[in-house]
């Protein structure tokens, strides 16, 4: 989802949604531009897209930065003129999205950011190496030179890295996660990947939302590593487009839904669906839809780039849960004929969701390195899907990074995990885990009363009562043996 571009006309709404003011009676001409200051960058979007915000320095007087201009890192790119009127209030700040007409930029992993004065004089630049796990800002605020910051503060005051979250979570369940980097090469070593869902073979399923690629994975046990089997290009229906493919999921039939947030060959138009696609034995191709199943009506007006993030199939309603970007949702729809109907909308704790993963009567909703890469549970009671409120840490060894796709696999010899980052940090795109089914050193429970979770409450009464069992059976077998001569009553 890097070099986001956003719907036509957001300028307006963008600035209209920031903290400039109108023009009061002491306002600068911002002579000095030290005055006003490039304070702190999204380069790997919030809910809506990259972002840039400025800060007026001056504690005393408002700036107006009318005609004033912003520009990424190539010169090739239109800049973004600030219009007529646009004022900065005294120690206040201004923030605006880098996509706001369809020839609109997105800032990279490795980019920068100029502010140029309605001269064209440059006023202030900075540049960063690899998408900040939060935003990348000055600290202290305003003043500091620009670092990691602590948490995205978007019109507000800078905060440090490191500083304390009080945010209530649980370890992620599951054990000890080896978290492991899956070397594929090619498209992997690019930004861009999205969706991740198993098939009932174990075959993973991914798709690029720059390119709208999809990918089919084998995975090879003895050496804990997968590798390309098919790659197929994905159309609509008509057979034109490139979609924003952003989260896959495997029906029970074979066929796929892949949830999309545009086309990306008109990217500053919102277009929220699930495309269905029958698959084929070929190695690769190129795929049309058989059906593109519209999910704007239950989404509203939403940003281009801020749309269905994961699509996952749930077999309590016969239908899928979706997750939406802009809202933090989950949509619980069923498909009928090309037409989805919405059963029910779970409001979750996040910015976004950015992807699904159902296993076993669980659905996990995750967010992506903006929350941390947390998630929540969510398990069907009857009527519909629930949360307790427990919001669960990325395991551990993981770092927050920006993972879009998340995926589980389990079957006897244990749960295989995938996870996609969007942003190819350190060059990867996939990285994966495994927990065995019986890791090395644990002790079976076969009467069955170790704790579902994996707890050992009551492993001493289990381990007295195995104990005690194979006295017993010691004894009768000896006594069947003639080994042993019970006394005659």
């Amino acid at each position: 989802m890097n070099k986001r571009l956003l719907t036509s006309g957001m300028l307006t709404a963008a600035l209209a949604a920031t903290s400039m003011v109108a023009a009061a009676p002491a306002i600068a001409q911002a002579d000095d531009p030290k005055g006003v200051v490039i304070n702190e960058v999204e380069s790997n979007a919030d809910p809506v897209g990259d972002w840039v915000e400025l800060a007026n320095r001056d504690s005393e007087e408002s700036v107006d930065i009318s005609g004033w201009s912003i520009l990424d890192d190539d010169d090739s790119h239109d800049p973004i003129v600030f219009p007529e009127g646009t004022t900065i209030e005294s120690g206040g700040y201004t923030s605006i999205y880098t996509a706001e007409t369809p020839d609109g930029f997105g800032l990279g992993g490795n980019d920068s950011v100029r502010l140029f004065d309605a001269d064209g004089e440059i006023v202030d630049e900075t540049s960063w190496e690899g998408h900040a796990a939060t935003t990348w800002g000055r600290i202290p605020d305003m003043t500091g030179d620009f670092a990691v910051t602590g948490a995205p503060t978007k019109d507000g005051i800078n905060t440090a890295e490191g500083e304390e979250d009080d945010t209530e979570t649980k370890p992620f369940p599951g054990g000890e996660f080896k978290i492991k980097d899956q070397d594929l090469g090619g498209d992997f070593a690019d930004e861009d990947m999205s969706g991740v869902d198993f098939d009932d073979e174990g075959n993973a399923y991914v798709v690029n939302n720059g390119t709208g690629t999809l990918y089919v994975l084998t995975y090879d046990a003895e050496a804990d590593a997968y590798s390309v089997k098919q790659t197929f290009e994905l159309n609509y229906p008509d057979g034109a487009g490139t979609l924003d493919a952003e989260g896959v999921t495997v029906n029970p039939d074979g066929s796929i839904y892949v949830a999309t947030e545009r086309n990306n060959d008109d990217s500053s138009v919102s277009r929220p669906s699930l495309l269905h696609f029958e698959l084929t034995e070929n190695e690769e191709g190129t795929l049309d839809a058989t059906e593109e199943v519209s999910l704007k009506e239950f989404v509203g007006e939403i940003g281009a780039n801020a749309g269905l993030e994961a699509v996952e199939y749930v077999p309590e309603i016969e239908g899928y849960a979706v997750g939406v970007e802009a809202t933090g949702d989950v949509l619980f729809v069923t498909i009928a004929d090309g037409k989805a109907t919405l059963v029910d909308t779970y409001e979750s704790p996040f910015e976004g969701v950015m992807a699904l993963d159902y296993s076993d009567g669980v659905l996990r909703a995750l967010c992506d390195e903006v929350c941390q890469g947390r998630s929540v549970e969510l398990t069907f009671d009857g009527e519909k899907f629930v949360s307790d409120g427990t919001i669960f840490d990325r395991p551990a060894g993981l770092d927050n990074f920006a993972n879009e796709g998340f995926a589980s696999f389990t079957d006897e010899t244990g749960t295989r995990y995938l996870w996609a980052d969007d942003g190819v940090a350190d060059g990867v795109s996939l990285r994966s885990a495994f927990v065995p089914a019986n890791p090395a050193g644990s002790i079976p429970d076969p009467l069955g009363s170790l704790g579902g979770d994996g707890s050992t409450e009551n492993a001493l009464p289990a381990l007295g009562s195995l104990a005690i069992g194979g006295v017993a059976a010691g004894i009768a077998l000896a006594v069947s043996n003639g080994a042993i001569q019970l006394p005659q009553i």
